[in-house]
């Protein structure tokens, strides 16, 4: 699914159970809610914690599961927040594998990288898959400005 980057889209959190399984009964209800309110798409993996405390599999189980669920009516957008290039060219490339149809991507976590250093890894991941991102940008917190002329 295509998508225009327009409108709204929630970054959903994740329910786990007792046991620290993913709820996805829990989950899905909060997806349907989503869809009822008319929610232009869905973000999986918000920048403040999710994206970097999921395991892998949960991500991709997430994904699979979002895409499933939402049959096609919204755009499943991934978030991308990771400390390598290597792992975030993974996750692209797995994102794209389970059908999410954008990425939203942080610069390099836990390292403040130069204009240079973020460009070319923002430059890496893009190389890496057919899907469009969208640069998150959130300086106050991650200490990376992305500008404009980068």
């Amino acid at each position: 699914m295509q998508v225009n980057w327009k409108g709204v889209y929630p970054a959903v959190t994740t329910k786990f159970k007792a046991d620290d399984s993913i709820d996805f009964d829990a989950f899905g209800l909060n997806i349907d809610a989503q869809l009822e309110a008319g929610v232009h798409g869905i973000i999986l993996g918000g920048t403040l914690g999710e994206a970097s405390s999921l395991s892998e599999e949960e991500k991709y189980q997430l994904v699979q599961y979002t895409v499933e669920r939402v049959q096609g009516k919204v755009p499943v957008v991934l978030n991308i927040a990771e400390q390598t290039t290597k792992a975030a060219i993974s996750v692209a490339e797995q994102g794209e594998k389970y059908g999410a149809s954008g990425l939203m991507m942080l610069p390099p976590m836990r390292y403040k990288a130069d204009d240079r250093e973020t460009v070319e890894y923002y430059s890496q991941v893009a190389q890496s898959t057919d899907l469009p991102i969208m640069i998150y940008n959130n300086p106050v917190d991650y200490k990376i400005l992305v500008t404009l002329d980068m």
